[in-house]
């Protein structure tokens, strides 16, 4: 499902943002991403098939793509209008908007939905999380 695909296309953003994937918050050397590209595909490819898991309807995939691309975008803009942030602010800013979109995502899915997204989504965020480090 293409569609649903774009969620994860945040986390990419996130991890292709040279502001936190500098090595360390004074360093200025250069940005490496988080992920190499055949883990990046691995991971594309896990997550689709986690997202059709979910079985949502078209209205709420629908929904669930919008709410993932608004906060894709927002993601995207941390630290590009300040380029002297740091790697603690970038993930304060990070996690705020996350919590952001759990709630959303929590009103347009049941239950078990929510449930297995927000468990993979503190997965996910963990792994970055500890390849920031």
């Amino acid at each position: 499902m293409k569609l649903l695909r774009c969620f994860f296309f945040l986390i990419f953003l996130l991890a292709a943002n040279p502001i936190i994937a500098q090595s360390s918050e004074t360093e200025n050397t250069q940005p490496s991403p988080i992920f190499t590209e055949a883990e990046s595909e691995y991971i594309d490819q896990w997550f689709t098939e986690f997202v059709q898991e979910m079985n949502l309807t078209d209205e709420v995939a629908m929904q669930y793509q919008d709410i993932t691309n608004r906060y894709s975008a927002k993601m995207e803009m941390i630290g590009k209008d300040n380029p002297d942030i740091t790697k603690t602010e970038v993930r304060v800013q990070f996690d705020t908007l996350m919590q952001e979109q759990h709630q959303e995502v929590k009103s347009i899915l049941t239950d078990e939905q929510y449930e297995m997204y927000y468990d993979t989504m503190k997965k996910v965020v963990w792994s970055i999380n500890q390849r920031l480090k």
